[in-house]
Formats: C-alpha cells, sequence, structure tokens
C-alpha cells in the first residue's frame, strides 16, 4: 500500500486545532470546516496552528484512515458527517442536507473524542427531511 503523504497549507484567519476537518479558504489557506453542505472538505490537520503558520493536512482523497475530533458519541462503523467546528458527528436527526465524510473505523464516546475514520463517498450530500 502507498503511504499517505499530507498536504502543507497556511493557517487562515482563525487559529486551527489538531484533527479537525478543514476547507480551503483561498490559495494555499485552510480554515475550519463548518457544518454547511456546500463546504467541500480537504482533509483533517494533523497538528495545532495559529493564523499564519503552515499547518500538515492529511488529505481525505488519499487511501488509508484519518483522525478526526468527534462531535459527540459515534457508534464504531458508523456513517460520520461534516458537523459544526469542524467535528464530524453521526447522521443529525434534524432536517438538513449533511456532507458524508466516511465511516467512524472505532466508537467516539462523546464531544471532543479523537476518532480513526475511513474516507468514503466524501462528495455525497445527504438529506434528512
Amino acid at each position: 500500500m502507498t503511504e499517505r503523504k499530507d498536504l502543507t497549507l497556511i493557517c487562515g484567519a482563525a487559529d486551527l486545532a489538531n484533527h479537525v476537518l478543514v476547507k480551503m479558504h483561498t490559495d494555499q489557506t485552510a480554515i475550519v470546516n463548518t457544518a454547511a453542505d456546500t463546504d467541500l472538505v480537504i482533509g483533517a490537520t494533523k497538528a495545532n496552528a495559529k493564523t499564519g503558520d503552515r499547518v500538515p493536512i492529511a488529505p481525505l482523497n488519499q487511501s488509508g484512515t484519518i483522525e478526526v475530533m468527534a462531535g459527540g458519541a459515534i457508534a464504531a462503523g458508523a456513517e460520520v458527517y461534516a458537523g459544526a467546528d469542524g467535528k464530524v458527528t453521526a447522521l443529525p436527526a434534524g432536517a438538513g442536507d449533511y456532507r458524508k465524510i466516511g465511516i467512524a473505523m472505532n466508537a467516539a464516546s462523546g464531544d471532543g473524542s479523537i476518532i480513526e475514520v475511513l474516507p468514503v463517498d466524501c462528495v455525497t450530500v445527504t438529506t434528512v427531511t
């Protein structure tokens, strides 16, 4: 198997925590992802970073798994979706459109837990009515 290659970008408008999902902001800058289904997640941070710092990103489009911060309890094997503050969540029950990130390889006990996620169908948007 080919080893994962990190992407290095500049931390954008706000500091970034380790293990949060990010999206592209401007050329070579990354900012924390929101829960908006229109956000295209590019990967997860691999270190804390201050605005202007270079930050390593584990891209979603490479083989293997990534470590991501959970926004709540998640069962192992559950599909996970982009949530607020760059975290992943189980599929919310509330009506809306949610961008799929992948599958939780292990369980999250609650908000702030770090879990391993296998990126799958990262461009899929699921609608809950």
